[in-house]
């Protein structure tokens, strides 16, 4: 196979892959005959044409794009199933992390963190730091992303802290389906909790 058919190849690799956000070694496994050096060409030169972003070194993501905002910078779901991918093990956001994605606070952590039945310890994706804090299996009986998303972020605020606003911001953010999926998860969060969802999960 010549260079640049395999070249053509890699780009195929990275666009109709279903990570939005991967590594440079997560192309290069799912390519074969592509070289390290051959990866890191093609991945550069879709960098400067537009076509890929660069989170860090050796993580990039393949943007969304808003038709008035630009590129959006890649969502909590594509990083932690990167995360995933590089653990072995499922994970989900942090209470920080699940505040911010759903537009309940505008403080983005300064290194992304998720929770996982593991050791606390911090990875590298890429060069990306990435935060692991240990969390009981039992919270992991909840396998659907938008409900841990949902739950987590109640969990941060504490109880007596869910208001109006934040039953509606909640709301606002996720999609009709994602309320859907939500109600068959209320028996899975902790009792005081509960309430908060069924309203957040209402029709």
């Amino acid at each position: 196979m010549t260079t640049a058919s395999t070249s053509e190849k890699v780009r195929q690799t990275i666009r109709t892959s279903d990570d939005r956000v991967f590594t440079t070694r997560d192309v290069l496994n799912s390519t074969p005959g592509a070289t390290r050096e051959l990866v890191d060409q093609v991945i550069s030169r879709m960098v400067r044409s537009g076509e890929l972003q660069r989170i860090s070194r050796g993580l990039f993501s393949r943007p969304k794009v808003h038709p008035q905002l630009g590129p959006l910078s890649p969502d909590t779901q594509d990083i932690a199933a990167a995360v995933e991918r590089s653990i072995g093990m499922p994970v989900f956001p942090s209470g920080a992390f699940a505040l911010n994605a759903l537009h309940l606070s505008t403080q983005v952590p300064a290194k992304p963190e998720f929770m996982t039945a593991g050791p606390s310890r911090t990875i590298y994706i890429g060069k990306l730091p990435i935060r692991l804090k240990h969390a009981s299996a039992r919270r992991f009986r909840i396998k659907t992303y938008i409900a841990q998303l949902v739950i987590e972020a109640l969990r941060a605020l504490g109880q007596g802290q869910v208001t109006e606003k934040t039953i509606k911001t909640i709301r606002d953010t996720i999609a009709k389906s994602d309320r859907d999926v939500l109600r068959n998860h209320i028996g899975d969060a902790p009792v005081w909790m509960q309430a908060h969802l069924r309203r957040i999960a209402a029709e």
